[in-house]
């Protein structure tokens, strides 16, 4: 006969926060590039909400 031994099935549990030494948080230098990136989108789909309501509106008019 064979034997098998079963792993265990569960997580380790999480250690608590006292131990663990505080980090220091610091700015990435990716944040700058996000927000420029996060700002250029945002004028981009104000831009094409904009051109979609005037294509509306003309549209309306010429076949309305």
């Amino acid at each position: 006969m064979f034997y098998t031994q079963t792993a265990q099935k569960h997580w380790d549990k999480p250690k608590s926060a006292k131990n663990k030494a505080g980090f220091t948080c610091q700015t990435s230098q990716v944040e700058p590039v996000d927000n420029k990136s996060s700002q250029f989108a945002k004028a981009k789909t104000t831009e094409y909400i904009s051109n979609t309501h005037q294509v509306y509106y003309l549209e309306r008019r010429l076949f309305g």
